[in-house]
């Protein structure tokens, strides 16, 4: 129903919501210092890092309007990834797709104008160090 939360963030995690009609909100933070951050339509999802790694919740999502959603927990996600590989496609380019966007947010949106990347480069530990090797950097570039 419209103005109830499907998740919120923190609550642990072990189900993805594909929305066949309706619109929700996604807002981060808690309380006073909740912000909308996007909305998602007809034909997205939502929660799907749950169905790779369940846990806490990153977002609270809010349903704009009375919207209709299809829940899939883990199991039900390797089921249909093994009867049909090519949904494990159409979900993997969805997360690339989220995470190219969050990676272009953190870039125009860097304190100094720099760039998250420069800042992470700042912060990189020596080569051969301890640290470094116990970090894996590489994932970020």
């Amino acid at each position: 129903k419209a103005g109830e939360s499907a998740t919120r963030e923190g609550d642990a995690g072990a189900t993805a919501f594909f929305i066949v009609s309706g619109v929700v909100h996604v807002a981060i933070g808690r309380g006073e210092k909740a912000q909308t951050v996007g909305k998602l339509e007809t034909g997205e999802v939502f929660g799907e890092m749950a169905l790779i790694d369940p846990g806490p919740r990153s977002a609270t999502v809010t349903a704009a309007c009375d919207t209709e959603c299809l829940a899939a927990s883990y199991q039900d996600f390797v089921s249909a990834i093994e009867e049909n590989p090519e949904r494990a496609v159409g979900f993997m380019k969805t997360l690339v797709r989220r995470l190219r966007k969050m990676n272009e947010l953190l870039e125009r949106d860097s304190p100094d104008g720099r760039g998250f990347r420069e800042m992470l480069l700042d912060c990189q530990p020596s080569a051969g160090s301890p640290e470094a090797s116990a970090l894996p950097w590489t994932m970020l570039w």
